[in-house]
């Protein structure tokens, strides 16, 4: 059972763009049940990323929607101490009875808060975009 601040991995979900992904993470930042679209979810989550090297990480935190992972505020055993960044400007709806997932570490209060400040900004911008893969799903 994931809640709000867990870390994540799931095991295959569709992008934005609808294409198959395997294996990623992502922090819970809702879990409360509801419908998005029409489609019943229970929860809401944003994608985490590595950088690959110095040049990938300067050209992802010039985009205002990236916040990067601060290590020291996140907490778990199988954390894989690679740099990155949360896409705080696409939310991730999932059904849990619908996804393979596992909690795989927890987000401190301030950086989540720090997200969720960002994704207001986001939304008063109009810069959101909700990511479903909930079709199987029954309304």
């Amino acid at each position: 059972m994931c809640k709000l601040g867990d870390i994540i991995v799931v095991k295959e979900f569709k992008d934005k763009d609808g294409n198959t992904v395997p294996k990623h993470s992502f922090v819970v930042i809702n879990d409360e049940k509801d419908y998005v679209e029409g489609l019943k979810y229970d929860f809401v989550s944003n994608m985490m990323c590595s950088f690959h090297n110095d040049k990938h990480k300067n050209k992802k935190l010039k985009y205002q929607e990236n916040l990067p992972i601060k290590e020291e505020y996140i907490s778990g055993d199988k954390i894989n101490s690679k740099s990155g960044y949360i896409k705080a400007d696409q939310l991730y709806y999932f059904n849990k009875s619908l996804i393979e997932y596992k909690v795989i570490a927890h987000m401190e209060a301030e950086l989540l808060d720090e997200l969720v400040q960002l994704i207001l900004v986001l939304n008063e911008k109009g810069l959101l975009k909700n990511v479903t893969d909930l079709e199987k799903m029954e309304v």
